[in-house]
């Protein structure tokens, strides 16, 4: 079968940073060529490796696991571009390239003439994707960084851990990839304008800005000048439990027989809904109290605020769930939520992951070379994702620098020179949004914000979740809410109630407009409603529809549903993150579904493309989970070729040392450093003179470093506790040395490196008035994103897109309003 990006060449240049983008437009079906330095790229050294080592066996670029991960699917060639006949054969490439990568500091490229201004005077159709730590510009632009310290730059090293130690990253290197599968996204969204114009230009992508693009809902406090409760000054206090009412703190990751799972006992209807159903069972079982099974445990919290239960009560129910937990495996916790319909999730390791049912029933993993590695990212019907080779071997794809002439792919129609060139990237696309809470609408955000007309299909029958979510802007209501604004940024919205078969009626009509379609409903409900995918293409063929879910559209456990708290248990990102000797904790919000939106606007822009060509449309199916999974890729080789299992370590991490988070004066005060390199660990201890008295040059290999981590973690701790966060991190990097102050929500907008970049822009919103909100991670230097205004209010645009956008006449609207659809 065809693959959606057929046709297209890439040069990736990128470095360990950047090495997922041509990994994404690879799966794709891009032609990417890695293009290499003797002796290899950087990715060849990242751990971990065969046979479990720190560091990469001498002489073998194949042994590491990382880049068995992310080259997997890429051809190499080997060119010495600081020699000028290895530029001039790399030039002799960039004519007949589609997309060029590049991750490395800014300037490096115009130091060696191969600048995006350079090489889009000799090939004007190409796409320059720059993936950098802090962007092209800005006063950070060229300083060091490593995943740990833009985390920490981001924002969300911030959130995440206990509130009585400092805070710890995600365990295990994947920051980076919040840029790099942005910028693949972009690259591949930016086809749609080069399809129509024949005109390349460059992506400048941040990899801080995608880290704050994932804090859902912590810039809204950043606009009120705040910090999240238990995330500033007064983080010691905080609990690892969720706090609902007085003298009642629900648990959020508990132990098991056989490790932990994650669980939520209180939100909306379907946490009401598996907690009742959760009791029930104990009840059916004889496991709890004869007063406790009488009670209605869908309305009890309502009935703890009325006085009708006690907290005393509600508590001996939690703790007999809990206790009833405590006995049963992962397994068999995780069978029972699916049966139930449960908000329990078991915590996944490797092994887990690899053994889970769904992802077994779904073929999700594949052998590559001996060893099993994620399957796709995305189900595309008519272009799927197929996988044909590993990562190459270094230089193994030589010869093909011998019949590498070629023009790059044709526009399929150019705009005539003398009409009027296209306002926005997605002039034109049309896009109807039934999706709800965050993984949908962050997809058709930035849709929306390049320009696509997206209507924001709600209903005040069941008002969005998202809505509901703090801070608000004034009193909290349904209009105030930030994250619903922040995320629906520049859409136009439309009441529907899906309940009334004129809603149905409507939906339709929208479907026959759409280029696209975004759904995000438990499987099964499209088809119930008359709203799936095969429905909707015998009214519109052309149309491309996106589903997306936690668990995908087939398998046995495909209408299992969660939040991303349980999602991000599931895919092995909470089981790794945490202190050793307690709990794991999970990533900030719900972070799964930050990782899969990219994935999505990468596959539905490689579709697009692929419509472009042919007049076919398609239905993609994209599983939250086996997103991120992929992020996690190379600790699942790594158990499965040298059996080992990552788990929690804090910050003890084997690929850079040191790798902390280290308290400064003030109160709950932090600084995130870490040394990966030689050079890292000459730069800090040439700032850091305690560093230097350990020792001479043995300390320059990482594996000598990680032997005596504790001796330079108490030297270095001693140092940060007399300097100040923000001083002290700006010395080091300005010697060379990787660190960041952890930033807090209410330093996010006076970031000079943020606002350098523009990040943070003002929009109106119909609620609260003029404020702050996000802006776009990757700067398009033609088509830039062009945010027209905050999220709609719920039918804020009914009307008006009734009439202007899908044709109804005012009479038509008058009848739909009479018969409650437009509720």
């Amino acid at each position: 079968m065809p693959r959606a990006l057929d046709g297209i060449r890439v040069l990736d240049l990128t470095t360990a940073l950047g090495e997922a983008t041509g990994r994404v437009l690879a799966d794709l079906g891009a032609d990417v060529w890695k293009i290499e330095p003797p002796g290899g790229c950087d990715a060849r050294l990242a751990p971990p490796f065969v046979g479990g080592a720190c560091e990469p066996p001498a002489g073998d670029p194949e042994a590491s696991l990382f880049w068995r991960a992310w080259g997997r699917g890429k051809r190499s060639v080997v060119l010495d571009l600081a020699d000028a006949a290895g530029r001039e054969r790399f030039l002799a490439l960039v004519r007949g390239a589609d997309m060029l990568l590049e991750s490395f500091a800014p300037g490096a490229m115009e130091d060696l003439g191969l600048g995006a201004s350079a090489l889009l005077a000799i090939n004007p159709s190409l796409l320059y994707v720059s993936i950098t730590p802090f962007g092209q510009s800005g006063p950070c632009a060229r300083e060091p960084a490593t995943d740990l310290t833009l985390a920490a730059a981001g924002g969300l090293l911030n959130m995440t851990g206990n509130g009585d130690r400092p805070p710890v990253p995600v365990g295990f290197p994947e920051t980076a990839h919040l840029g790099a599968t942005q910028a693949a996204a972009d690259a591949v969204l930016a086809l749609y304008d080069r399809n129509r114009t024949g005109r390349g230009q460059h992506l400048d992508c941040s990899v801080q800005a995608a880290v704050v693009w994932s804090l859902m809902n912590v810039t809204g406090y950043s606009v009120l000048g705040q910090d999240p409760p238990g995330f500033g000054d007064d983080r010691a206090g905080r609990s690892g439990s969720m706090d609902v009412v007085p003298g009642l703190s629900l648990p959020v990751c508990e132990p098991c027989r056989d490790g932990f799972v994650v669980m939520t006992l209180v939100l909306g209807a379907q946490g009401a809904f598996g907690f009742d159903a959760a009791m029930k069972w104990l009840a059916a079982n004889g496991e709890l109290d004869d007063d406790l099974a009488a009670v209605d445990w869908m309305t009890w919290i309502q009935q703890i605020q009325e006085g009708k239960l006690s907290v005393a009560d509600a508590n001996r129910g939690v703790q007999a769930l809990l206790a009833k937990i405590r006995t049963m495996t992962k397994a068999e916790i995780h069978a029972q939520a699916v049966a139930q319909k449960w908000l329990i999730a078991p915590v996944n390791l490797a092994p887990d992951l690899l053994a889970d049912p769904q992802l077994r029933a779904r073929d999700f993993w594949v052998d590559v070379d001996g060893a099993p590695l994620p399957g796709p990212f995305a189900r595309l019907a008519a272009t799927p994702i197929a996988y044909d080779r590993g990562a190459p071997k270094l230089g193994q794809d030589q010869a093909l620098l011998e019949r590498a002439e070629r023009a790059p792919l044709a526009p399929v129609a150019r705009v005539d020179a003398a009409g009027a060139p296209r306002g926005s990237l997605f002039e034109g696309l049309k896009v109807a949004d039934f999706s709800w809470i965050a993984a949908g609408p962050l997809i058709s955000k930035d849709l929306a914000n390049l320009g696509a007309t997206v209507l924001r299909v709600e209903t005040e029958t069941r008002i969005d979740t998202l809505r509901f979510i703090h801070p608000f802007i004034g009193a909290p209501g349904i209009k105030t809410g930030y994250a619903a604004a922040n995320m629906n940024q520049s859409k136009l919205g439309v009441a529907v109630d899906f309940a009334k078969p004129e809603g149905i009626a409507l939906a339709h009509r929208m479907a026959e407009w759409a280029d696209v379609v975004v759904e995000n409903f438990t499987p099964g409900t499209a088809e119930r409603l008359g709203l799936d995918y095969e429905t909707l293409r015998r009214r519109n063929p052309r149309l491309v529809m996106l589903y997306t879910c936690m668990r995908g559209q087939t398998g046995p456990e495909r209408k299992h549903t969660g939040f991303g708290l349980h999602g991000a248990a599931l895919a092995g990102l909470v089981g790794i993150t945490g202190w050793p000797d307690r709990a794991p904790v999970a990533p900030w919000g719900a972070y799964t579904d930050f990782i899969s939106p990219r994935y999505a606007l990468a596959a539905l822009g490689a579709a697009l493309h692929h419509r472009d060509r042919t007049g076919e449309g398609q239905c993609i199916d994209v599983s939250q989970i086996e997103a991120a999974i992929h992020y996690l890729a190379p600790s699942v080789l790594d158990h499965a070729v040298n059996g080992r299992v990552l788990d929690r370590a804090a910050h003890d991490a084997e690929w850079g040392c040191p790798h902390g988070v280290y308290a400064t004066r003030g109160v709950e005060r932090y600084v995130a450093i870490e040394a990966r390199t030689s050079a890292h660990w000459r730069a800090l201890r040439s700032v850091v003179p305690e560093l230097a008295a350990l020792g001479g040059d043995a300390l320059d290999a990482r594996t000598e470093r990680v032997r005596r981590r504790a001796e330079i973690d108490e030297r270095l701790a001693a140092r940060c506790a007399r300097e100040e966060a923000h001083g002290f991190a700006a010395a080091l990097r300005a010697a060379g040395a990787p660190a960041y102050a952890v930033l807090r929500a209410s330093e996010l907008h006076g970031d000079a490196q943020l606002d350098a970049r523009g990040f943070f822009l003002e929009l109106d919103h119909a609620g609260f008035g003029r404020r702050k909100f996000d802006g776009a991670v990757t700067v398009f230097s033609r088509t830039p994103a062009r945010p027209t205004g905050a999220g709609p209010l719920i039918g804020q645009h009914t009307f008006e897109v009734l009439r202007d956008v899908l044709g109804y006449s005012e009479e038509a609207i008058a009848d739909l309003a009479a018969a409650g659809a437009l509720t």
